[in-house]
């Protein structure tokens, strides 16, 4: 009777190492989900293959994790942002907003890689190779690396919001879909920062 395999195939960025590129780009966004704020997206090229500190998906470490490798990265890396604010997300739609912030991300690169590694099944247009890697954050490290930056950044956007407009408390839920955030927005209405696009937010326009 046959057995299933125990042999692991090879990390994303190994693999892409084994076909020859040498310079890899990850690529990974934060703030597809949530009612307020931008989708932020980051594009890492790493200058040494590992870093003195835990890389994982952004989601797995603590804030604090979280602070200290994104400095890290940053001086062990090749970095771009790409950043589309709510009332583009409300334009594009939330796929195609998250494709143009990673495509930002990809262009902003001081140094084009040979390759780019993309969180998810779906690659932004590009003259370079992509690939995609469904759950990328998990599986490659660079990709790890690029889904820390965008979610640090975003966090600090949502910091930077919340003093604008403090009563929403942005810097607690970073525009996520808490029962805070929705008892604010009930009471409040909609701010600038917020996706009148998705649903909480549209309803809430109907019913008025």
């Amino acid at each position: 009777m046959p057995t299933r395999s125990t042999v692991q195939p090879p990390a994303p960025d190994d693999q892409a190492r084994a076909d020859g590129f040498h310079r890899i780009a990850g690529v990974d966004e934060a703030g597809r989900g949530p009612w307020a704020g931008p989708v932020v997206a980051a594009a890492v090229i790493l200058r040494t293959p590992r870093l003195p500190v835990r890389i994982d998906d952004s989601k797995r470490l603590t804030p604090a994790q979280r602070t200290r490798a994104f400095h890290v990265i940053r001086n062990h890396a090749s970095v771009g942002f790409g950043i589309v604010c709510a009332d583009e997300i409300d334009r594009h739609n939330i796929l195609q907003a998250t494709l143009l912030a990673m495509q930002q991300a990809m262009e902003d690169l001081p140094v084009p890689p040979e390759l780019f590694l993309i969180d998810g099944p779906i690659v932004p247009r590009s003259a370079i190779p992509c690939r995609p890697v469904v759950h990328g954050d998990q599986y490659s490290y660079v990709i790890g690396c690029a889904s820390i930056m965008a979610k640090v950044l975003r966090d600090g956007l949502m910091e930077f919001y919340h003093e604008l407009v403090p009563h929403y408390a942005l810097n607690r839920h970073k525009g996520y879909g808490t029962a805070l955030h929705a008892q604010r927005l009930r009471l409040l209405g909609p701010s600038v920062f917020h996706r009148c696009s998705f649903r909480p937010v549209r309803e809430l326009l109907l019913s008025e």
